[in-house]
């Protein structure tokens, strides 16, 4: 499979509603947010960045989540 290189991709998206806790919108509660506690770290599953205070209430300038005005 393969041998010669891939030619072409095919697209996929995906729609997925995110829930936080009480409006703390943090890294830490989302559910993409994968965690390696044996080596203390955390990565976004969405863009495959290292999370480096998932704590802090600021989220990254790469996360992709849109959030629905109120």
């Amino acid at each position: 499979m393969f041998e010669d290189g891939i030619k072409y991709y095919t697209e996929a998206t995906i729609d997925k509603t995110v829930y936080f806790p009480e409006d703390v919108v943090c890294c830490k509660y989302c559910e993409f947010c994968r965690a390696e506690k044996e080596l203390g770290r955390y990565w976004c599953r969405l863009t495959n960045e290292m999370i480096y205070n998932p704590a802090a209430r600021i989220l990254p300038d790469k996360c992709p989540l849109i959030f629905k005005e109120e």
